[in-house]
Parts: structure tokens; C-alpha cells; sequence
């Protein structure tokens, strides 16, 4: 481990985790344990909330806040642009399916009220 810090412990012996997974699933321990429930995916399957799920939703504030990809990479722990442009490329897509349904919705209203 080095002089490195290590600020979560697993319950054996307060070492550091195993794994990233091995965090992932005592994260959603701890989300059972404060009472949160279990979430519907895209996929309709339903799952409890995973430090993935975090870190997704962080990286997502840091860009709509106007984050630059450098900072999205220190900030989400990317080892490469390409990993985080995936999820980019995703938030991207969310605004622009926003943004064209505002459109449409404008041309509906526009339609039922007869208005230019």
C-alpha cells in the first residue's frame, strides 16, 4: 500500500477493499441499511444504489457546472479520455433528447392553440 491514505476500511481488520467491487457491494449495503430502496433501471430490473451510480451522477453535475474533460477525468479517476468520453457522450445525449422534445413540444402547443 505505500504512504498511500486509505480512508474506507473494509470489516475485516480495517484493511482497504479488495477490489472496486468489493466497495460496490458494501456501498449498497450501507444504501440497504440507511433505508434507501431499490431503484428501476432502463432494463426494468430493479437494483439497489451502487457507488458507480455516485460517481456517474457526479460526473454528470461537474459537466452540466461547465467542468472541462481534465477535470472530469481527475474528478471520475479515468485512466483515459476515451473512458470518460463514453460517459460524455451520454450526457450529451440526454441534453440533446431534451432539447428535442422541447421542440416538439413547442410545435404541439403551437398546433392546438392555432398561434405562429
Amino acid at each position: 500500500m505505500g504512504d498511500a491514505m486509505v480512508f474506507l476500511t473494509n470489516d475485516y481488520g480495517g484493511r482497504p477493499f479488495a477490489s472496486a467491487a468489493s466497495f460496490g457491494n458494501k456501498f449498497a449495503d450501507w444504501c440497504t441499511a440507511a433505508g434507501l430502496q431499490a431503484v428501476e433501471c432502463d432494463d426494468g430490473r430493479f437494483r439497489n444504489f451502487r457507488a458507480h451510480g455516485l460517481r456517474k451522477a457526479a460526473l454528470y453535475t461537474l459537466y452540466k457546472a461547465g467542468g472541462n474533460v481534465a477535470e472530469s477525468q481527475a474528478f471520475g479517476g479515468h485512466g483515459s479520455i476515451a473512458q470518460l468520453q463514453e460517459y460524455i457522450h451520454e450526457i450529451e445525449q440526454d441534453e440533446q433528447a431534451v432539447s428535442a422534445m422541447a421542440k416538439v413540444a413547442a410545435v404541439q402547443v403551437k398546433a392546438r392553440t392555432g398561434s405562429d
